[in-house]
């Protein structure tokens, strides 16, 4: 019932009903008339036939009152015998009579108008079933030369013209979506192999020198120490390029949950305590206990120990402070130092992958964390935020809504 009342929907189902039903209206009646027209002729021949025969009995000499008895008598079947037995020899019988107009013939005409009326209702059939295909074929025209489809007032046909353009949206989304994440990888493997070059250089150079000149202990051992810093870069590097390639790529499940804030942070500034101490820098943890935060608890550490990490390496004898705030709507961390800051030039570079400043007294450092951060942030929900001055320090807020 339900697909009878969408095909009934269409303007052209509409039309060739109505054309139908018409003409199946004039059929009957057509047919109607000329049946009622051939029983009237019957009839009429019938009477005819009766009143001529009663002339004929009186022209006979039959008295008027026997040959209307002769003529308006029932039909009875001894008489139509002995009728058979005087008649025979003129041609006449139950089944064969001179003048005998065949049941086909009587009727052809009927019959003719009943094919023709079939034959209308086929013609007017094709005829709009041809007008709905012409539209399709132009719908589908439109989408094979990737011209603008036009509506249809038809309802099948409109819905079709749709579900193409919403399918031909969705395909150029999918190129555009393919095309950006092959820029993508391409930039990506530029900077990575760009990133990569360097510790390798430095790796293969120092290893030629080792192998080529004849050299103290001490002079080994200083060579040697820095090709295991090149290794330790290329390690870092490829660990962290692993760990930005899977939230990117959308492959890191969180396993989100309620959790204190206060929990991740003092995970955090507990595994950069010996760096902190190595750099002679004061970490201060005093976020608040019982501000509840949607998190995946391992991931929210690992970007808050990129962020803190980050203000250590640039805050060398200074001091780091984590804290929190809070109001009823908005849950706001925030990691403060007061290092080197950031110049007005190298802010809106901070959060893209492999950047560092020129003038960053980290050689380790691969420029990965900050962009790991913000997207671990900003895949649970809060935003990041960095506010710097140059010479008086950084200041960088993670805001959640509650």
């Amino acid at each position: 019932m339900g697909k009878l009342i969408n095909t009934l929907c269409n303007r052209s189902v509409q039309r060739f009903t109505a054309v139908c039903m018409l003409l199946m209206v004039l059929l009957f009646v057509g047919e109607v008339m000329l049946h009622r027209y051939e029983d009237r002729q019957a009839f009429r021949e019938n009477v005819e036939y009766r009143l001529s025969l009663a002339g004929k009995l009186r022209s006979l000499g039959l008295d008027d009152e026997k040959a209307a008895d002769a003529v308006t008598a029932p039909i009875e079947e001894e008489y139509i015998i002995d009728g058979e037995e005087i008649l025979a020899v003129y041609g006449y019988s139950r089944d064969e009579y001179p003048g005998k107009v065949s049941y086909l013939s009587a009727h052809i005409l009927s019959d003719l108008l009943a094919a023709g009326g079939v034959l209308l209702c086929m013609a007017a059939g094709l005829a709009v079933f041809c007008a709905v295909f012409e539209k399709i074929r132009i719908v589908t025209s439109k989408l094979e030369h990737d011209e603008d489809i036009p509506l249809s007032d038809e309802h099948d046909i409109r819905l079709l013209c749709e579900a193409a353009a919403a399918l031909r949206e969705r395909t150029q989304h999918l190129l555009r979506t393919i095309k950006g994440e092959k820029e993508y990888l391409a930039e990506y493997l530029s900077d990575f192999s760009h990133q990569i070059k360097t510790p390798c250089t430095g790796l293969m150079l120092n290893t030629d020198i080792l192998l080529s000149d004849p050299m103290s202990y001490e002079e080994q051992r200083e060579y040697l120490t820095r090709c295991r810093n090149c290794i330790d870069r290329i390690s870092m590097l490829i660990t962290a390029s692993l760990k930005l390639a899977r939230l990117d790529a959308g492959a890191v499940e969180y396993n989100m949950e309620d959790v204190d804030a206060s929990l991740p942070a003092a995970d955090a500034v507990a595994q950069l305590a010996g760096i902190a101490k190595k750099y002679e820098v004061r970490l201060i943890n005093e976020t608040e206990s019982g501000e509840i935060l949607r998190c995946d608890r391992l991931w929210f550490c690992e970007a808050l120990t990129n962020l803190i990490k980050n203000a250590i390496e640039h805050t060398r004898g200074g001091e780091v402070r984590v804290y929190t705030d809070s109001d009823p709507m908005t849950l706001r961390i925030f990691i403060e130092d007061n290092g080197c800051g950031i110049s007005a030039e190298d802010l809106p570079f901070v959060f893209r992958r492999f950047w560092s400043r020129s003038s960053s007294s980290d050689p380790v450092s691969v420029g990965i964390g900050m962009a790991m951060s913000k997207r671990i942030t900003e895949d649970m929900g809060g935003k990041l935020f960095i506010d710097s001055e140059e010479g008086k320090g950084t200041k960088i807020t993670l805001e959640f809504l509650k």
